[in-house]
């Protein structure tokens, strides 16, 4: 599994924080969802996504990060 954050809007990945990257291939892998979403809370990068990833490139989940923080702060992941 491969984690990433993607901006929303110019559909760009992070690389890192001087630059992002459109090819998945090129972007930071945060490993573990827990230390993608740590690194954005701690950020505060707007209009980011979560995307998860599989070993198949075709199968992707993108999340948009502050929808996830509020479900989460809910109690449920929608």
């Amino acid at each position: 599994m491969h984690t990433f954050l993607r901006h929303a809007t110019t559909g760009q990945y992070f690389h890192s924080l001087d630059s992002w990257t459109l090819d998945r291939d090129d972007a930071y892998d945060f490993g573990p969802v827990t230390r993608a979403m740590k690194f954005a809370q701690k950020t505060h990068l707007p209009d980011l996504e979560l995307v998860v990833a599989f070993d198949d490139p075709r199968e992707a989940t993108a999340k948009s990060f502050g929808k996830l923080c509020h479900s989460l702060a809910r109690g449920r992941a929608e």
